[in-house]
């Protein structure tokens, strides 16, 4: 049997493959059902995002096999607005989990954020995910510290950074989460 070769690459949004991108949709459309309610369950685009969106992925030829994207955000910081990378869309198709394609993925992430001059990371995950996460270096922010207005009631959602949250003030309000 010959060995697969898993390649990695970085697409800012208007270049990343349509197959690609169907992929990330279909992924998400079974995992994070809530994002493709009403109308939305028939959506088969992503979000828009602006063009410097970066999308890193690993995949086998047209095969997806992880995916990780880092969109550019501003928002009011302590003093200043801060430029911050949103991580989301971080995924790994099960048969390839457990071999390092994400944490691969959100390493490059993590360089890109800092290569690009944004000034921390900022991601959503579910609390089962937080050990994942912060073997790579993020660390998770006191719950309630981030109000997004489109959940007032409020979202189970852990928020984790990377870089130094102090940054950012002692409440955060956003106007979406990612």
């Amino acid at each position: 049997m010959n060995a697969v070769e898993i390649d990695e690459h970085a697409y800012l949004r208007p270049d990343l493959p349509r197959l690609i991108e169907q992929q990330v949709l279909d992924f998400g459309r079974i995992v994070w059902s809530d994002g493709f309610l009403a109308e939305d369950r028939f959506r088969d685009r992503m979000h828009e995002v602006p063009d410097d969106t970066q999308h890193l992925v690993r995949s086998a030829g047209s095969l997806l096999v992880s995916h990780v994207q880092v969109i550019p955000i501003e928002l009011d910081g302590r003093d200043r607005r801060l430029r911050i990378g949103g991580v989301s869309s971080v995924m790994t198709y099960p048969p390839f989990r457990g071999e390092g394609h994400a944490s691969r993925l959100l390493r490059r992430a993590a360089e890109h954020i800092a290569a690009t001059g944004l000034e921390l990371g900022m991601l959503f995950c579910g609390h089962d995910t937080v050990p994942f996460y912060a073997r790579l270096g993020w660390h998770a922010l006191e719950h309630g510290r981030v109000r997004v207005r489109h959940h007032p009631g409020g979202d189970d959602d852990d928020v984790m950074v990377l870089g130094r949250d102090e940054l950012l003030p002692e409440r955060v309000t956003l106007e979406w989460s990612w």
